[in-house]
């Protein structure tokens, strides 16, 4: 007899229980003051910031989807709605924080270039005092090179004077 009450009693509260689990408020990110929360799926068009989303809301986390495609629940649609108006302002943060690392790297970049250009003048300076000096040398020794050639002609004609004055003895 216990049994048979046990039982009855559990039938009853298997059909009670859907009825009793049915939400009764919604958060207040929500807009549904159109239609009351029913047992059925509804289609709602929900505005994101610049996107215009055509989702399903679900009452409960276990029911199937009228149509096969993405379901969003509360919870996730709100961040995403969050995180959607205010998009312009993270990318604007994002713009600015990439801007600024843009202008100290061409700072860097200019100092990096003007201390380049000044070493590369300095090696160029000291190049063309070396070749300077190897110019000189060069001059120095075609000037002895000529001399020692005049010399070597002088002393040729004097020997060949010599050879003719003595032939002619």
């Amino acid at each position: 007899m216990i049994n048979r009450i046990i039982a009855a009693v559990l039938s009853l509260s298997i059909l009670i229980n859907p009825v009793m689990a049915q939400e009764r408020l919604t958060e207040g990110t929500w807009d549904l003051s159109d239609a009351p929360m029913q047992w059925a799926p509804q289609k709602k068009k929900i505005t994101v910031g610049e996107l215009e989303l055509t989702v399903w809301i679900l009452p409960t986390s276990m029911m199937v989807a009228p149509d096969p495609g993405y379901l969003l629940f509360r919870s996730d649609f709100g961040q995403i709605k969050e995180r959607m108006d205010n998009m312009a302002a993270r990318i604007a943060t994002l713009v600015g924080e990439e801007r600024a690392a843009c202008d100290i790297q061409l700072r860097e970049k200019d100092a990096s270039c003007i201390r380049q250009q000044a070493e590369l003048r300095t090696l160029y300076d000291a190049q063309v005092t070396q070749i300077e000096g190897l110019n000189a040398s060069i001059d120095d020794k075609d000037d002895l090179i000529f001399y020692w050639q005049l010399g070597t002609g002088a002393a040729a004609v004097l020997a060949l004077s010599f050879g003719l004055f003595a032939i002619s003895k």
